[in-house]
């Protein structure tokens, strides 16, 4: 069933390690020149959930600009980079029949694209609701709890019929500490924080994706 194989689907995170900012919600907080510290203060210390959440930030773009369009953020997003080697990663783990998905808190417009561009099975993250008119209304699409990624995990697992012990993830911060808990094996990519690093089977820190091959294939 396995034709060899160590894992049969491998996870992503994507904010900082498919792409090289660390949240996508940021590059746009950037563009306004807008913090969202408060707002995430609030969330690490329970008092908003996610969708209280994602509506805090997207009020801070529409406190400069009440008529934001999906259109006009998207274009923002599209000068994201995209961390080196993506495309070879994800060609040779579909070479050796093993599924590949993002899972993200960020947001789902950069998911997507990497996805439909890399041949990615699916994607999981989340987005900006609009109106009938591409007009944003202050809401969020909730599809990734932010601290229990293993949720958004489970339903892939579940799809294809796949064991968490022949899945593996990577991911960078303490977020994807919960789909690593999912995964038979986990792989901190350039971790930003001392919990994820503490928290994989291990470390790989390169500005090369591809350097996690090794470690997924046998």
């Amino acid at each position: 069933m396995s034709d060899g194989r160590r894992y049969d689907l491998v996870a992503f995170d994507m904010d900082g390690v498919l792409v090289e900012c660390n949240s996508t919600w940021v590059w746009i907080h950037r563009h306004f020149g807008v913090s969202n510290e408060d707002g995430l203060q609030d969330f690490l210390e329970g008092r908003i959930d996610d969708q209280e959440f994602m509506r805090r930030d997207i009020a801070l773009w529409r406190d400069k600009g009440s008529s934001l369009d999906i259109d006009y953020i998207e274009s923002l997003l599209a000068s994201v980079p995209e961390v080196k080697g993506v495309g070879e990663t994800i060609a040779t783990l579909k070479e050796a029949g093993i599924r590949t998905v993002i899972i993200s808190g960020g947001l789902d417009i950069v998911a997507e694209a990497i996805a439909n561009k890399y041949g990615f099975d699916d994607w999981a993250a989340n987005g900006l609701e609009v109106d009938d008119s591409g007009l944003l209304t202050g809401n969020g699409i909730l599809r990734v709890e932010l601290v229990n990624k293993r949720k958004a995990l489970e339903v892939f697992l579940q799809r294809w019929s796949i064991s968490g012990e022949r899945a593996a993830a990577v991911g960078n911060s303490f977020v994807d500490v919960s789909m690593f808990k999912g995964c038979g094996f986990s792989i901190a990519f350039n971790p930003i924080d001392t919990w994820v690093a503490e928290n994989a089977s291990t470390v790989v820190t390169s500005d090369d994706l591809g350097e996690i091959v090794p470690f997924l294939l046998p």
